[in-house]
Parts: C-alpha cells; structure tokens; sequence
C-alpha cells in the first residue's frame, strides 16, 4: 500500500493556513476508525463462548484472545505515538489500518486457538499504532480552540459509542451470522478507510531545514517491555490478588519504568514526552483518564456478567439490555458542543462525574437483591443513566490534553493521554473481576443459590467503582479550580 501522497490527495498542512478552513472529512475517516478499533475490543467478549464451541480452543487461549489484544494495545501507544512524530501521522494511520485489517483476517479465519491468539496480539499492534496516529492527526490538523474542541468531542465520543455497542454487535452477529463475521468484517471497512484518508488526511508538513528525529529503538523497547509487564499484572490479577506473580510483574514493570524516566529526563529529544506532566491540566486530565476508563471498563464487565450470569440473559439479551448504555452515550456525545458554550467543559466534566457517581450506587443496591425481576429493569435504567457520563468524562479529559500538547509532540502527546487511558482499563478490570469472583465463590459455598451469589459478587464490584468514582470526582473539582483560577489570573 503507497501512502505517498497522489494525485488527488490533499496538500501537507501548513502551519500559515487558516485553522477555521480545516476540513471536516479528516475528523470523519479518523473517527470511524476510532470508533472501529474501540468496537473490536468489547465486540470479542460475547462471541468468545461460540468462538471455544466453533475452534475448540481452552479457556486460557480465548482468555489470551483478549488479553494479548489489550496488551499489545496498550503497551505500543507511546511508540505509535513516536512512530507518527517521525515518520509521518497519515503513513502510520494507513500502516496501522493495514495491520489491523489484515489481522482481523487472519482471526476470522482462525482454525485454532493458537492463531487467533496471534491474529488477535498483530491486531492489538496495528491498532495501537493507528489510535495513536489518528489522534496526532486530529491534534495537529485542527488548531483552533473551536474546532479542536469539536473535533475531539466527536472523535471521543464515537470511540466510546464504539466500546459500548461492540456488545451489542457481538451478540447479533454471533446469533444470525457466524462469530468469524466479528473479524471479518473488519476487512471491507478497513480498505474503503484506508482509501478515503488517501484522499482526505494530509500527510504530515515536516521542516525542510530539520534533521529526521531518531526512533529511540532501545527505550522504545525498555518503555513497551515495561508497559507491558504492567498490563499483565493487571490482567493476571483477575484471578486473585494474592498471588505472588502478578505482583512482581507488576514490580518488575514499574522498575523498568523508572529507569527509563530517569534516563529519559536528560534527553533532548525524549520518546516520554514528560514535560507535559509538568502542566497542571495535562496532568489532571491523564489522573482522571485512568479513572474513566476504569469505571467504563469496569461497568461494561459488570453489565454483561449481571445480565448473563445473574438474570440469566442470553448474549443476544444481553446486548440488547445494554443498548440503553450505548444510547446514553451517543445523546450525550451529541449534546457536550452546545452544552459546553454555557457552562464550560469543566463542569461537564464535574457533571459526568457526578452521575456515574449516583448511578453506580443505585447499581450496588439494586445488584444487592435477591429477587431478579425488578433489578433487571432498574439496572437497564440505571446504566442508561450511567451511559449519559460516559462522554461527559471522556471528551472533556481529552480536550484539556490535547489543548497542551505542542504540533511537533502531538504524537508522543497523544500516545501518553492513551497509554494512561488502556492503563486504567487494565486496572478497571483487576479491580472488579476478583472482586465479583471472591464473593460469588463465598457466598455459593455457604448454600447460596448461583444466581443470588453472582448478583451479590457484582453488587460487592460496584462499591469498589463507587471508590473510583469518588477518585475521580476529586480529579474533577480540581480541574474545576485550575480552569478558575487560570481565568482570574487571565482578567
């Protein structure tokens, strides 16, 4: 595939233009493949029982069908990031597609458990590699406060309305059509994507005078090494808390981290582009990503447990009870622009915060219950309201970031807003998985009946997100108090 630009392709940006003249279709190619990449990783987890049935395949390798996906993700975001910083955002957009793509080929038409898991770790890779180049050319194409604003509600929002409806697509698809259609389809879209970037995504204007800045290989290698030994531990301590591997894993990652940010702290040129973290906005924001995408992992895992192990819905059931979630979000996503004129993304931000608060403790009592018809419909309701503050956190956190990232990082920039994004989806699920798990175990072993210990396992998870969420309302009254003291000082 040429990613040199054609005859119809769009001129490099140029920093002289006008910023308000940046067309719309950029946002529109980039986003859909955000919203593409965020389907495909909750779109696996309600075909995994017919994949198993279909291939065969152990339990270990479609639990690897997923974590090798995740790590591979959020291990190589910084170096996307890096990657699109030096070689070029619209090259690496296309690359990543290809890889992605191609991956999703080879899932779909997996014969055993050993080739999806590969197929599934490839596609982590070229995802990672387009997420973190779709961002950089979002950051770096619209400058304006208003369109930047615009651009990354729109961009976020769809990557969210992507996680939350991967569910529901699962289940249809694998009820009416086969779970290699998961996959495969991915393959059609991916080349009409690529095709409309060649045509709408400029490539990137680099400095004819600048010398080409160096990959960093070696650090490249130490960071993804030590990210992803911390993705493991998290995902390793879904099984229990009390061993002693996922913990030194976990050790070993940070350690290589730290030493790397030590070293990285005397380069010119740093691949961690940590100076960013010295701003109090950009800092704030990366705090509270981690804490969004634990509550948004985290009550996507305890939703559809709840409604197949509890209520005893099928996956179909399952996806269409949590269709609510995903139309909460997509209303809100559509109503943060105007929203945000009045009141300010802040408050959104404050706002979002607050009813995912109150839902989640609605969620832990109703979940509580023994009966399971009337919790059932109160927790459809509860996560519809629940989905109203997922975007109200997510496009907030992401223009604050984004908003203090320099042209020339918006690769590195964006990769480390991601990187702690895929860091608390990671954590959101090593806290609710063994949570739940304990306590159905508990209380099944005392004589309680299997769908009364799930609820009660899933209503303990809950409380653990209601903590989180108190975490990340605290993020949010300080972002409040940067954003007003930054504009009494600005008076």
């Amino acid at each position: 595939m040429t990613v040199e630009p054609q005859e119809n392709a769009p001129a490099e940006l140029d920093a002289a233009a006008p910023a308000e003249d940046r067309p719309w279709s950029t946002l529109a190619v980039v986003g859909i493949a955000q919203m593409l990449v965020m389907l495909d990783s909750t779109v696996v987890n309600v075909a995994l029982p017919s994949i198993g049935d279909s291939i065969h395949a152990s339990a270990q390798a479609l639990q690897w069908a997923i974590s090798g996906y995740v790590i591979t993700y959020g291990s190589l975001l910084l170096f996307g990031g890096r990657l699109a910083d030096v070689r070029g955002r619209r090259t690496m957009f296309l690359l990543g597609l290809a890889i992605f793509a191609l991956a999703s080929l080879g899932a779909g038409l997996a014969a055993n458990g050993a080739m999806l898991v590969a197929s599934r770790v490839i596609q982590g890779t070229g995802t990672a590699v387009l997420s973190a180049a779709a961002l950089s050319i979002i950051i770096a194409t619209y400058r304006s406060s208003r369109q930047m604003n615009i651009a990354l509600t729109v961009w976020s929002g769809l990557g969210v309305v992507g996680a939350t409806i991967g569910v529901i697509a699962g289940g249809a698809i694998v009820e009416y059509a086969s779970w290699r259609w998961v996959f495969l389809i991915n393959l059609p879209i991916g080349v009409v994507l690529s095709l409309a970037a060649l045509r709408s995504v400029a490539p990137m204007r680099r400095e004819l005078d600048a010398p080409r800045s160096p990959l960093r290989l070696p650090t490249a290698i130490a960071v993804t090494m030590s990210l992803c030994l911390v993705s493991y531990a998290f995902i390793d301590m879904q099984d229990g808390v009390g061993r002693l591997g996922p913990w030194a894993f976990l050790v070993l990652g940070v350690v290589i981290l730290a030493a790397v940010v030590r070293y990285e702290r005397h380069t010119d040129d740093p691949l961690l582009p940590l100076f960013l973290l010295r701003i109090r906005t950009y800092a704030l924001a990366c705090a509270g990503m981690v804490m969004a995408a634990t509550l948004l992992l985290g009550s996507l895992y305890l939703g559809s447990n709840y409604f197949q192990r509890a209520a005893g819905l099928t996956p179909l059931e399952t996806g269409l009870a949590l269709l609510p979630l995903c139309l909460g979000s997509l209303v809100a996503a559509f109503g943060i622009p105007k929203l945000a004129q009045k009141i300010g993304m802040p408050k959104i931000y404050l706002s979002g915060v607050l009813v995912q608060l109150i839902s989640i403790v609605v969620l832990a009592v109703v979940t509580w219950g023994t009966s399971q018809t009337v919790p059932t419909v109160v927790v459809i309701a509860m996560l519809g309201i629940y989905g109203l503050g997922l975007p109200t956190m997510f496009v907030p956190l992401y223009t604050f970031g984004a908003a203090e990232i320099p042209e020339r990082h918006s690769g590195t920039g964006s990769g480390l807003l991601n990187t702690f994004n895929e860091s608390g989806a990671g954590l959101g699920l090593a806290i609710v998985a063994p949570i739940a798990a304990y306590i159905a175990t508990r209380q099944r072993s005392t004589g309680t009946a299997q769908s009364v210990a799930e609820a009660h396992g899933i209503a303990a998870a809950w409380i653990a997100l209601c903590v989180c969420s108190l975490v990340a309302a605290l993020i949010a009254i300080m972002i409040v108090r940067a954003f007003r003291a930054t504009h009494t000082a600005g008076r």
